[in-house]
């Protein structure tokens, strides 16, 4: 019978580790204060002001966004429902990041430009110039975007939404249910990682249970 003692104190032993780890780690995103989950119209939601861009909570529609990729931006009021129900929403505007990166290629270019025939750089050439073509917003902006749905697809697009969001100020942007993380992803990269520990931490931890 001894050997049972062992068995069972392993045992507690496990639990207590997965129980302490479970308290102690640090969910991802910053904690937002929820805002209320009560149903409003369409009016009473644009009047709203939210603690989040986008909102993490707050008052919102009846109806809800289903899961998806979608190419143009949804109702506010909507996809906050859908973060009731414990979706997680991946908000996108490529817009901010590229144009900051082409500003500072204009500067570059206009450094070149005032170069002084004989000076050290006076022989360089203009960096986008040199592969061919500046920058094409449009291009890198797809990029992104295709793989923000393939990172989606991945994740079986269960209680996930990608879409665009015009009026963000960050190139993505991340919510749970009282959760956000924004962010420019890095030049050349994409923080795939940090995007998929949000969504498999977060996702189905909503308020309101649902089986969709």
């Amino acid at each position: 019978m001894k050997w049972w003692y062992g068995v069972g104190i392993v045992a507690l032993l496990g639990a207590g580790f997965w129980i302490y780890k479970a308290v102690t780690v640090v969910p991802p995103g910053t904690r937002m204060e929820e805002q209320g989950r009560e149903h409003v119209s369409p009016q009473e939601v644009a009047a709203f002001k939210y603690n989040s861009n986008p909102p993490t909570s707050g008052p919102h529609l009846p109806t809800w966004v289903k899961a998806g990729i979608y190419d143009t931006p949804q109702s506010e009021g909507e996809l906050i429902h859908s973060l009731e129900h414990g979706y997680v929403i991946v908000s996108y505007n490529c817009n901010v990041h590229l144009s900051a990166v082409s500003r500072q290629l204009s500067v570059v270019r206009q450094v070149f430009a005032h170069e002084e025939e004989g000076s050290p750089s006076a022989d360089l050439k203009d960096p986008t110039v040199a592969t061919g073509s500046a920058v094409n917003e449009s291009d890198a902006c797809k990029a992104l975007i295709q793989q923000l749905k393939e990172l989606a697809q991945r994740k079986k697009l269960w209680k996930l939404i990608v879409v665009p969001r015009p009026q963000l100020d960050t190139t993505i942007a991340l919510t749970a249910w009282t959760y956000i993380d924004k962010f420019d992803p890095p030049a050349g990269g994409f923080n795939t990682a940090r995007i998929e520990r949000f969504i498999d931490f977060h996702r189905d931890h909503g308020p309101e249970k649902t089986m969709e």
